[in-house]
């Protein structure tokens, strides 16, 4: 166990969720060396113009250890780490190309060890779903193209190091399908210290109560359904719930504001829906193809089901191999809500 100092240089996160990735990795570098560890923050961002973490967030969700040094104020010594003092670039999703190069600039001689975390369901896809993904953001199609070429790019290149919460599984050697053979869909588990880092914020779970948690996306400000549409979509999917026997409540994506869903029963919550203890105690969490209801399978075995709608029946033609592989593996019930009913009540 080495005794030299770490200066971390932590960039690309706009949400809490990042942060929690983050958190496991430096908890780890806690754990596996003697030294003192700063991390510096570059800052922080949010999504669709709404705020959704704040620098302060940063402090709150990175381990509390002696050892650690938390800076959150732009300092320009964070590109410019002392000597003897190993340097970790720790980038959510993506390395930042100018961060990177910025670093690069000011030390061209001690480049960056460079780790980068999970960003969501996104990590595990391609440069045409990471373009379809900004596409749906606004900007046309050539700037989203080219950026999703780059950051595609910077991954492949700049990584030094990946973190993720979920591990692709390597094929047994004797079943290796031989020549001519189409090999399957990937096999997923999860890596035990980001699982851990997950499921250590969250109280130990008691019974599963009778509840049905719709993680809702923010398909209406990304102009993919009208408020009309989602809403009384949300209104079938409630109704099939209470038809099962489920007490319904909406879970609000961060970046939509709560007062969308009047109307409709609320589950509030300031931090990650996979570490809101109602939801996770849920007897069935309902949604789409989102990070949260991914994860939710995975770390605690609810059961989930993606709910269909017509208007965004191209998202699931869109997703990636590794991507369509993990939530058919994790949350392989899908369900219209003229069928969903009938699924919940079995």
């Amino acid at each position: 166990m080495t005794d030299r100092p770490v200066a971390v240089t932590l960039s690309g996160v706009r949400n809490r969720t990042h942060l929690v990735h983050c958190a496991s990795y430096v908890r780890h570098l806690l754990d596996t060396r003697a030294g003192e560890v700063v991390v510096r923050s570059l800052g922080t961002g949010g999504f669709l113009g709404r705020t959704t973490v704040a620098a302060q967030d940063v402090t709150g969700f990175l381990p509390d250890d002696p050892r650690l040094t938390v800076r959150t104020d732009p300092d320009p010594a964070a590109m410019r780490p002392g000597r003897g003092v190993d340097w970790i670039y720790l980038a959510v999703g993506a390395p930042g190309i100018k961060p990177w190069a910025r670093m690069v600039a000011h030390q061209p001689l001690h480049r960056p060890h460079v780790v980068v975390v999970d960003e969501g369901l996104g990590t595990y896809g391609t440069w045409r779903t990471r373009r379809d993904a900004w596409v749906r953001q606004g900007g046309g199609r050539i700037w989203p193209t080219v950026r999703a070429v780059a950051v595609t790019t910077a991954v492949a290149r700049l990584t030094d190091e990946r973190w993720p919460l979920y591990l692709r599984e390597e094929p047994d050697p004797g079943t290796t399908p031989g020549p001519g053979t189409t090999p399957g869909p990937a096999r997923w588990r999860l890596n035990p210290p980001v699982a851990d880092e997950f499921r250590g914020r969250v109280p130990a779970p008691g019974e599963r109560t009778e509840r049905a948690v719709y993680l809702a996306q923010p398909w209406v400000a990304l102009g993919l359904l009208p408020a009309a549409d989602y809403l009384t979509h949300l209104r079938e999917v409630g109704a099939a719930a209470a038809a099962a026997g489920l007490d319904f409540v909406v879970r609000p994506h961060p970046a939509d504001p709560v007062e969308l869903y009047r109307g409709l029963p609320v589950a509030e919550g300031h931090g990650p829906a996979e570490m809101d203890p109602e939801v996770v105690a849920a007897r069935v969490a309902l949604g789409a193809n989102s990070t949260a209801l991914l994860n939710l399978a995975a770390l605690y075995g609810t059961t989930a089901v993606r709910v269909r709608h017509p208007l965004l029946a191209h998202l699931d033609r869109e997703l990636g191999p590794d991507q369509r592989a993990l939530l058919d593996q994790f949350v392989p019930l899908t369900a219209g809500t003229e069928d969903l009913a009938a699924l919940l009540a079995r």
